[in-house]
């Protein structure tokens, strides 16, 4: 039980910091994201232009457009997946 023990808490050490260096590479949409908008986080500093292309692709999946909403902080960009919008006629 012990070296299983052991074992876990190398693979936290190993695991934890492989991950994080991971996220920081890109911008990420996050498991909050669905079909009504799409969360990024932006650990890279990636221009907001940049991270509108990503979620106009992000949403484009939905049949959807998508406008930016708001930036929290400077590690988190939130764009609103919407309908589009019918042509007048």
């Amino acid at each position: 039980m012990s070296d299983k023990r052991n074992l876990m808490k190398q693979l936290r050490y190993i695991l934890l910091p492989s991950i994080l260096s991971l996220s920081a590479c890109a911008a990420v949409y996050t498991d909050a994201s669905d079909s009504s908008h799409v969360t990024f986080l932006n650990s890279d500093g990636e221009s907001i232009s940049s991270l509108t292309k990503k979620a106009k692709a992000y949403c484009a999946q939905y049949g959807k457009t998508a406008s930016f909403r708001k930036s929290d902080t400077q590690l988190v960009a939130v764009f609103d997946c919407n309908w589009p919008q019918a042509s007048p006629r």
